[in-house]
Formats: C-alpha cells, structure tokens, sequence
C-alpha cells in the first residue's frame, strides 16, 4: 500500500488504515523458518496475508512447517554460496519478485575467551554475519521496490558479557550491516531493519534445566517482570514488514520487555 507522497502530506482519510498492518498479497523468503522463532514468523506473516518460501538446513522441520501452512520450502544452508544460490533460484521460480526476507539465522557458542579459539570466532561469525552477506547479494536483487528485509540481532549485541565471546561482537557488526544495507537501498525505498530480542522462551532456553532462584534472576531483567513469547518477537518482525512501518529504516529495535532501559548502575537492587 502507498500510503505516503514524496513531497506532499497525505491526509488522514486518504489513507487505508484498514491495510496498514496487513500483508496481504505479499511474499518473503524466510531464513531459518524450521526454528522456534522461525516458525512463528512464518505463521504470523501467513496469517496477515502474506505468502512464504520457508528456508531451513533442517529437512524435516521445515518440511513440516511449510506442509501445515500450504507454502514451498526449500532445504539449504544459507551460510554457503551454493545454498543462497539455490534459495534465491527457488524464490524466483516460487514468486518471481519478493516483498522482502527475514532473517532468522543465528547461534551463540557459550566459552570463556580462554578456551575460544580462532575456529571459534570464525563459525560464530559466519553464523550470526556472513550468511547476512551472502543474502544480501542474492536476495536484494529480487526485492521489489518498497520491499522490506528484516533480520534478527540480540540485546547482547549492546552489552559485554561473559563466556559468549564472539555473539555480542557479530551481532553488533549485524547491526550495522543493517545500517549499510539500508543506506545502500534506501533510494529504491527498500526499508531495512532488525529486532533485538532479549532473553524469551526459545526451545533452547525452554530445553535447559533452571532451579526457581535462576528464573528469578532472568525473569527479573525485564520490566515486565516476565520472559518474552516468541510470537511477541515475531509480531514485530511483522510490523517492520508492514506498511505502518513505512518510515523506519536502518534500525535495530529492542523487543527485550524493557530490559536495556532497566538501572545499570546496580542501585535499584540495594535500594539506595
């Protein structure tokens, strides 16, 4: 929907407010759509209309998942040439033009720096970074003009933390890889952005073991007092995809339930 003019105001009832946050008609390429947030996105952008090309390495998730909702998939490793090649074939025999991609990769490998080696620092950053690279090159091109990209950064991204020595680094350079491509695209209005969610319930959080007095710590970081719901990351991933976030672009946005505006000084906790 084009809701806005170069160079004049729209007024309010010229514009279609019922269509603002729909999708509909649209399709994206999603990668890593067999995860737990990537089937949450993949569920949210078909639910508000929009059509998807699920991209997972995991042949019976993403099989799965693109069954249940009546939409292609394809099997690649999108870290490799060869498997963004193949993802981007499949989008254009798919859809021909796409409306944008998500980007849902990413793993963090928890060692203090000591016992990280160089090989280390290397996977991490082909993970969390140069699959964003690759991606680019291959997708961008299919982008239609006012088309949307959004990829997935972390809260570590702004933060120093220990035994994850290489997460923080390639998520922060994440962000600024969202900041170029937006500069680069910016004259086609092709908007580019990433959520930065703080710790949720993903499978792995979910998977692992935690006594009442770690819960408390974690659920403690947030304003909210709770963890977040991956549909609550999903659903913001959605609204940067949407018309009503026509005029944001090169911007990564905390979905963290307040976390990185919380004291950092320590004085709330001791009370003065």
């Amino acid at each position: 929907m084009n809701t806005h003019s170069r160079h004049e105001p729209v007024s309010a009832d010229q514009v279609d407010h019922t269509s603002l946050f729909g999708l509909a008609g649209n399709s994206y390429v999603i990668l890593g759509a067999g995860g737990g947030l990537g089937e949450h996105v993949s569920r949210t952008i078909v639910a508000l209309g929009g059509r998807v090309l699920c991209v997972d390495v995991n042949s019976d998730n993403v099989g799965k998942l693109a069954g249940s909702l009546g939409m292609p998939h394809v099997v690649a490793d999108v870290t490799t040439e060869e498997g963004i090649d193949l993802v981007a074939a499949d989008a254009a025999a798919e859809f021909g033009r796409i409306d944008g991609y998500v980007d849902v990769v990413g793993q963090m490998y928890r060692k203090p720096i000591a016992e990280f080696g160089l090989s280390d620092w290397e996977r991490e950053f082909k993970l969390n970074l140069a699959h964003a690279f690759l991606a680019a090159r291959r997708l961008v091109p299919l982008v239609d003009d006012r088309g949307a990209i959004v990829h997935v950064s972390s809260t570590i991204g702004s933060r120093g933390v220990r035994r994850a020595p290489g997460y923080g680094p390639s998520k922060a350079a994440l962000d600024v890889w969202v900041k170029q491509l937006a500069a680069e695209y910016g004259a086609r209005d092709i908007r580019v952005n990433a959520v930065a969610p703080g710790l949720f319930l993903s499978p792995r959080f979910v998977a692992k073991q935690r006594d009442a007095s770690d819960l408390g710590v974690l659920t403690g970081r947030s304003m909210l007092g709770r963890l977040g719901q991956p549909f609550e990351i999903a659903a913001a991933i959605a609204f940067l995809l949407s018309p009503a976030a026509g005029y944001i672009t090169g911007s990564t946005i905390p979905v963290d339930g307040g976390a990185l505006s919380t004291d950092s000084t320590g004085l709330d906790e001791i009370g003065s």
